[in-house]
Protein backbone atom coordinates (compact mmCIF):
# COMPACT_ATOMS: atom_id res chain seq x y z
CA UNK A 1 0.00 0.00 0.00
CA UNK A 2 2.79 2.28 0.59
CA UNK A 3 4.11 1.85 -2.85
CA UNK A 4 0.76 3.27 -4.29
CA UNK A 5 0.69 6.01 -2.45
CA UNK A 6 4.33 6.92 -3.19
CA UNK A 7 3.58 6.44 -6.97
CA UNK A 8 0.11 7.37 -7.56
CA UNK A 9 0.72 10.04 -9.97
CA UNK A 10 2.56 8.07 -12.31
CA UNK A 11 -0.34 5.10 -12.08
CA UNK A 12 -2.85 7.54 -13.02
CA UNK A 13 -0.87 9.42 -15.64
CA UNK A 14 -0.22 5.27 -16.17
CA UNK A 15 -3.67 4.78 -16.40
CA UNK A 16 -4.90 7.74 -18.74
CA UNK A 17 -2.64 7.10 -21.72
CA UNK A 18 -3.35 3.08 -21.10
CA UNK A 19 -7.13 4.61 -21.72
CA UNK A 20 -6.69 6.93 -24.04
CA UNK A 21 -4.78 4.17 -26.35
CA UNK A 22 -8.08 2.08 -25.77
CA UNK A 23 -10.24 4.68 -27.21
CA UNK A 24 -8.47 5.40 -30.08
CA UNK A 25 -7.90 1.50 -31.09
CA UNK A 26 -11.56 0.27 -30.70
CA UNK A 27 -12.90 4.12 -32.03
CA UNK A 28 -11.99 4.89 -35.41
CA UNK A 29 -13.65 7.94 -35.27
CA UNK A 30 -11.92 9.88 -32.56
CA UNK A 31 -8.33 11.16 -33.15
CA UNK A 32 -9.31 10.89 -36.57
CA UNK A 33 -6.92 12.59 -39.47
CA UNK A 34 -8.78 14.68 -41.35
CA UNK A 35 -6.94 16.24 -44.46
CA UNK A 36 -9.06 14.15 -47.34
CA UNK A 37 -12.05 15.57 -46.17
CA UNK A 38 -10.70 19.73 -45.56
CA UNK A 39 -9.17 19.04 -49.18
CA UNK A 40 -11.96 17.53 -50.91
CA UNK A 41 -13.13 21.16 -52.68
CA UNK A 42 -10.02 21.59 -54.05
CA UNK A 43 -10.18 18.28 -56.00
CA UNK A 44 -13.77 19.10 -56.82
CA UNK A 45 -12.96 22.54 -57.80
CA UNK A 46 -15.71 23.76 -55.64
CA UNK A 47 -13.17 26.04 -53.92
CA UNK A 48 -13.00 28.29 -56.96
CA UNK A 49 -14.85 31.34 -58.25
CA UNK A 50 -15.07 33.67 -60.88
CA UNK A 51 -15.58 37.85 -60.27
CA UNK A 52 -19.49 37.37 -61.21
CA UNK A 53 -19.55 34.43 -58.68
CA UNK A 54 -18.50 36.98 -55.89
CA UNK A 55 -20.62 39.75 -57.23
CA UNK A 56 -23.73 37.19 -56.62
CA UNK A 57 -22.33 36.23 -52.98
CA UNK A 58 -24.75 37.41 -50.44
CA UNK A 59 -23.49 38.77 -47.23
CA UNK A 60 -19.93 39.52 -45.85
CA UNK A 61 -16.84 39.22 -48.37
CA UNK A 62 -13.56 39.26 -47.75
CA UNK A 63 -11.11 39.42 -50.44
CA UNK A 64 -7.13 38.99 -49.55
CA UNK A 65 -5.18 40.10 -52.11
CA UNK A 66 -2.03 37.80 -51.87
CA UNK A 67 1.37 39.75 -52.52
CA UNK A 68 2.10 43.07 -54.10
CA UNK A 69 1.46 42.87 -57.78
CA UNK A 70 -2.31 41.90 -57.93
CA UNK A 71 -4.91 44.21 -59.21
CA UNK A 72 -8.43 43.00 -58.03
CA UNK A 73 -11.03 44.47 -60.28
CA UNK A 74 -12.40 47.72 -58.89
CA UNK A 75 -16.03 46.63 -58.28
CA UNK A 76 -14.58 44.95 -55.46
CA UNK A 77 -11.76 47.46 -54.04
CA UNK A 78 -13.69 48.48 -50.62
CA UNK A 79 -13.96 44.87 -49.82
CA UNK A 80 -10.11 43.93 -50.59
CA UNK A 81 -7.47 43.78 -48.13
CA UNK A 82 -3.73 43.32 -49.11
CA UNK A 83 -1.44 40.58 -47.66
CA UNK A 84 2.06 39.82 -48.29
CA UNK A 85 1.89 35.74 -48.54
CA UNK A 86 4.36 35.00 -45.88
CA UNK A 87 2.28 37.53 -43.16
CA UNK A 88 -1.12 35.42 -43.87
CA UNK A 89 -0.13 33.33 -40.36
CA UNK A 90 0.84 35.96 -38.38
CA UNK A 91 -0.94 36.22 -35.42
CA UNK A 92 -2.81 39.60 -36.14
CA UNK A 93 -4.05 38.61 -39.46
CA UNK A 94 -4.93 34.92 -38.53
CA UNK A 95 -7.00 36.72 -35.93
CA UNK A 96 -8.16 39.03 -38.20
CA UNK A 97 -9.43 35.92 -41.06
CA UNK A 98 -11.05 33.86 -38.00
CA UNK A 99 -13.76 36.68 -36.58
CA UNK A 100 -14.43 37.83 -40.52
CA UNK A 101 -18.17 36.06 -40.46
CA UNK A 102 -18.58 36.03 -44.03
CA UNK A 103 -16.67 34.52 -47.12
CA UNK A 104 -12.88 34.83 -47.73
CA UNK A 105 -11.74 34.98 -51.19
CA UNK A 106 -8.50 34.56 -52.03
CA UNK A 107 -6.77 36.21 -55.29
CA UNK A 108 -3.42 36.05 -56.27
CA UNK A 109 -2.15 36.81 -59.90
CA UNK A 110 -0.33 32.98 -59.74
CA UNK A 111 -3.46 30.62 -59.14
CA UNK A 112 -0.82 28.25 -56.82
CA UNK A 113 -0.71 30.91 -54.52
CA UNK A 114 -3.61 31.33 -53.66
CA UNK A 115 -3.97 27.24 -53.55
CA UNK A 116 -1.60 27.15 -50.86
CA UNK A 117 -2.99 29.35 -48.72
CA UNK A 118 -6.30 28.10 -49.19
CA UNK A 119 -4.73 24.75 -48.55
CA UNK A 120 -3.06 26.05 -44.75
CA UNK A 121 -5.95 28.00 -43.63
CA UNK A 122 -8.73 24.87 -44.71
CA UNK A 123 -6.19 22.56 -42.46
CA UNK A 124 -6.21 25.39 -39.90
CA UNK A 125 -10.28 24.89 -39.41
CA UNK A 126 -11.36 28.08 -41.44
CA UNK A 127 -14.38 27.79 -43.44
CA UNK A 128 -16.09 29.71 -46.34
CA UNK A 129 -12.53 30.17 -48.02
CA UNK A 130 -12.16 30.37 -51.68
CA UNK A 131 -10.11 30.91 -54.74
CA UNK A 132 -10.83 34.02 -56.46
CA UNK A 133 -9.48 33.11 -59.97
CA UNK A 134 -7.48 35.64 -61.82
CA UNK A 135 -8.91 37.03 -65.38
CA UNK A 136 -8.59 34.80 -68.66
CA UNK A 137 -7.76 32.05 -66.58
CA UNK A 138 -9.66 28.59 -65.41
CA UNK A 139 -8.17 25.66 -63.56
CA UNK A 140 -9.71 22.30 -64.25
CA UNK A 141 -9.97 20.21 -61.21
CA UNK A 142 -8.17 17.19 -60.87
Amino acid sequence: MKFIKQYWLVFSIFLLVTLLVLVRTFNQKSFRYDAVKRAAPSALGSNIMTEDQVGTLNGEKLIIALGNNETVSNRFQKITLRMETESVLERANLNLLRRNKGTIILYSDESSVSAKVWMVLSEMGLKNVFILLPENRSIQPV
